[in-house]
């Protein structure tokens, strides 16, 4: 199966830059998940690689062939990518059968007999478990089975890539999981690439070799799903995966000689992160200020291009959100001393003495896991704790946090320091 490159992609709309200079590499074999909120530019990156939106400039290639440069003028049309593109929507002709639907864009092909086409029906049927529906239209399946119709056809001409586009948000949340399944088995079964776009992290997650992460049109991470959880990049990253969501505390010190964290945080205690892998601070420091400065000599060479258009849809830093109980919470500049340190609800322990006493602001038990909210001052943090456990809301609790997995950001870029321990 081809790799695909994307170099410089940009796409925009006068000064909105719907995707913004994007260098990607799609390997052989994978299942890569465009991931990210509505309007990110995600679907629009997957429309431009299947050839079915032009970029603005840059360079894409499927295996060997250049399928688009702007420089060279190349713009190899959507059917001659030999690619196959899964709608949201199933698109199936209500009055044709099952069968019918199938081989439809393999009869259009004229390239194979009335006796291979039935036998790629019939295989391709067999894949996605759907040979006994054959006969029937469509209005006789259920949702599930129609999407399972939908990949059928997608198969069938046997695309060297695989394009998905939402495909599963029609469809229930039971029936979601189950397609999930069969979409990571079907990948492993047919050995093609795979490109999913969603905006549920939950599927980015569960299926995908990689994670593209995408925000106002900029790539924010590409990583396997545990390393896009376990270190994410920024703050908005480490926002936006991951089911409930992070806690954000706010923070501020410096650091000791011994390379520890001496913190402010929750209302004024004292606390110290110790980081997992040793961080210098003044080295962390000064190497961000050669990324920033070698990024603005980056954009000071583009600007100096005739097609130039400067971005309307400013980059910021990540608005990180702060769960209080009243909002006090006032903005003000950040410094070098700001830090946000980031925590999943599964690090916050809760224990029956030691650490910081809290109260139970609402417990949510689900029978495998509590969803716990503690109250420590005007500050809520959410905790998961596992099994059939439940808590009276007002009661008295402590906490803790679990060592090596707590996050420490700058509060200046929003980037990731490192990762470690924090006591309070």
């Amino acid at each position: 199966m081809p790799k695909i490159t994307l170099t410089d992609i940009t796409k925009r709309w006068g000064d909105f830059y719907a995707v913004d200079h994007l260098d990607l590499v799609i390997e052989d074999c994978s299942f890569v998940t465009l991931l990210g909120p509505s309007g990110c530019g995600k679907t629009t990156t997957l429309r431009m690689i299947a050839g079915l939106e032009t970029p603005t400039s840059g360079r894409i290639e499927i295996g060997d062939t250049v399928v688009f440069d702007s420089e060279r003028g190349i713009n190899v049309p959507a059917n001659k990518r030999h690619v196959g593109f899964l709608f949201q929507n199933y698109a199936l002709w209500p009055n044709m059968t099952v069968y019918q639907n199938i081989s439809f864009g393999l009869k259009n092909l004229k390239k194979y007999t009335k006796q291979e086409i039935d036998e790629i029906v019939q295989r391709v049927a067999k894949v996605v478990k759907i040979e006994m529906f054959l006969d029937r239209y469509p209005s006789e399946l259920s949702g599930g089975q129609q999407q399972r119709v939908a990949i059928a056809r997608t198969l069938a001409p046997e695309p060297e890539v695989i394009f998905m586009d939402e495909p599963l948000s029609n469809l229930d949340a039971k029936l979601r999981l189950e397609m999930r399944s069969e979409l990571q088995r079907l990948h492993l079964t047919t050995g093609r690439t795979f490109v999913y776009v969603t905006h549920d992290q939950m599927e980015a997650m569960t299926l995908a070799t990689k994670i593209c992460l995408i925000e106002n049109g900029v790539l924010q991470q590409y990583d396997p799903p545990l390393t896009v959880y376990e270190k994410p990049n920024n703050l908005f990253v480490a926002d936006f995966v991951g089911s409930p969501s992070i806690n954000f505390v706010d923070a501020e010190g410096k650091q000791a000689e011994d390379g520890t964290m001496e913190l402010k945080v929750l209302g004024g205690k004292n606390a110290k992160f110790r980081f997992t892998e040793p961080v210098k601070m003044t080295e962390w420091r000064q190497a961000e200020t050669r990324a920033d400065e070698e990024l603005a000599a980056v954009r000071a060479e583009r600007a100096k291009h005739k097609d130039h258009v400067e971005k309307g849809n400013k980059d910021k830093v990540f608005d990180y959100p702060v769960a209080l109980v009243e909002d006090t919470r006032e903005k003000t500049e950040p410094t070098s001393e700001n830090y946000v340190i980031g925590v999943r609800p599964e690090m916050l322990e809760i224990c029956e003495e030691g650490g910081i006493e809290g109260e139970v602001y609402s417990a949510m038990p689900t029978g495998m896991e509590t969803t716990v909210r503690v109250r420590i001052g005007n500050f809520l943090l959410t905790g998961v704790v596992f099994g059939g456990v439940t808590y009276e809301i007002g009661s008295k609790i402590h906490v803790r946090f679990r060592d090596n997995g707590i996050m420490l950001f700058s509060r200046l870029s929003g980037k990731l320091i490192g990762t470690g321990g924090l006591e309070v």
